[in-house]
């Protein structure tokens, strides 16, 4: 394959490890959806929303980044597990959950983007502000416009 691309594209070696890079991450992330989708079920819905708000956090903040496929399958799987089926367990007032979220915000931007050992991120100090800005803090408020919607509709909070 990598003759192939040379010759009659005339890829450059660094071209070619890019696609490598790239088709090793999508079946890698694909096939981690499809298994822990399979195991998930009975719960897809849920599921689904998790994973979008997984989808939106490792874009904006870059995720964990383990070596192996395994330990990046458990890390994905006990996020999963613990979104779906024992967080739902503990009642937290709607109030507290907004300040959390809050709080959230504020990691993201100042953790995020975390860059993978294979892949460095450049950025320059100038447009690193709003390289965070786009992606570690706009798309964390996403949930919490869901979450106050739902709560409007049901009347989470009590005026009086």
């Amino acid at each position: 394959m990598h003759d192939f691309l040379k010759n009659q594209y005339q890829f450059s070696d660094y071209q070619i490890a890019q696609l490598q890079y790239l088709l090793k991450t999508f079946s890698s992330e694909f096939s981690k959806l499809l298994i822990m989708g399979f195991i998930f079920r009975n719960q897809m819905g849920v599921y689904f929303f998790a994973v979008t708000i997984m989808l939106l956090l490792r874009t904006a903040t870059g995720g964990l980044h383990c070596k192996k496929y395994i330990s990046c399958f458990l890390v994905s799987f006990t996020y999963m597990f613990l979104s779906l089926n024992v967080l739902p367990l503990i009642s937290i007032n709607k109030v507290f959950q907004l300040i959390l979220l809050f709080f959230c915000m504020i990691g993201n931007y100042f953790i995020g983007p975390v860059t993978s050992v294979v892949s460095r991120l450049c950025v320059s100090s100038c447009s690193a502000f709003s390289f965070r800005w786009l992606h570690a803090v706009l798309p964390v408020p996403m949930p919490a416009m869901l979450f106050l919607s739902s709560c409007l509709r049901h009347s989470c909070f009590q005026l009086s």
